[in-house]
């Protein structure tokens, strides 16, 4: 067979790769961009778009944030971008622009003052500064009224506890106590707060102090110069009962002579006395 004869086979030739360019103008999901003048076919925003739809749902989008009143956010802002930014959300020119409520115990003019400053250099809107403000009284007003419940408690709880221990003697006692207090302090260190969170006036301990300086004043005069209501001289339980230890065990004591009936007798009725100052 001659090479005339042969039957000529064409090779096929492998796919030619598409070039950027020739992507932008057709192919690979950009058909459109062939419809684009030239000068815009390349462009960036467009790569993202796959089709028609893609561009006409761009588009509503971009109609719809024309005319808006946008707010630029810099990359790395400065003080004044700052500034720029916060006064186009609602921050007042300056400190005065704050309206804050003001009831001159919690929130005094002075505090609010202090607080406008803060706020403005924070770059807080008003609402934002007077929902701080209204959340601090708050928190103050809660605080105290806690405190003065606390502070009540403890002094119930310490007048409870003398209760039990005096008795009878209570009353005078705490007279007796307030009175060499108010003879010897000021009376503004009554109010002193002790590591406890109680007040020096209404510590047990303190109470208890002045209560037997009294007792000793009372002794050493010989005289009731502390206070006219404790001449009824009521005693406590544990001073009672030691009474009542000493007559029970001195046996020459009249409570034990039957000779004499009549001293017998009121040795008796004392003890009885001492009894009720013991059992209350």
């Amino acid at each position: 067979m001659s090479e005339e004869n042969i039957e000529q086979v064409a090779q096929p030739e492998s796919a030619p790769m598409e070039t950027p360019a020739e992507v932008a103008q057709g192919g690979s999901g950009h058909e459109f961009l062939s419809m684009l003048p030239e000068e815009i076919r390349d462009h960036p925003s467009l790569n993202p778009i796959k089709d028609v739809e893609n561009l006409a749902r761009s588009y509503v989008n971009a109609q719809r944030l024309i005319g808006a009143d946008k707010l630029p956010m810099p990359v790395n802002p400065s003080e004044e971008d700052l500034d720029r930014i916060y006064s186009r959300l609602g921050r007042p020119e300056s400190p005065d622009g704050y309206q804050l409520s003001v009831d001159g115990n919690i929130v005094t003019e002075d505090v609010a003052s202090q607080f406008a400053d803060v706020a403005h250099n924070l770059r807080l809107t008003p609402e934002q500064a007077s929902g701080i403000m209204d959340y601090y009284r708050s928190a103050v007003e809660n605080t105290g009224v806690a405190n003065i419940e606390q502070s009540q408690e403890m002094q119930e709880q310490a007048m409870e506890s003398l209760r039990q221990e005096w008795g009878r003697a209570y009353d005078q006692k705490i007279q007796a106590a307030a009175s060499v207090a108010q003879e010897f302090m000021d009376t503004d260190m009554f109010n002193l707060t002790l590591a406890d969170g109680s007040r020096l006036g209404d510590n047990p301990g303190f109470i208890k102090a002045m209560a037997n300086v009294a007792d000793f004043k009372r002794t050493v005069t010989s005289e009731d110069t502390v206070s006219e209501g404790a001449q009824s001289n009521v005693m406590t339980p544990r001073e009672a009962q030691a009474e009542i230890d000493s007559i029970m065990n001195d046996r020459k004591n009249a409570y034990w002579d039957k000779s004499n009936p009549v001293a017998r007798q009121r040795a008796i009725q004392r003890v009885q006395e001492l009894m009720e100052f013991v059992h209350g």
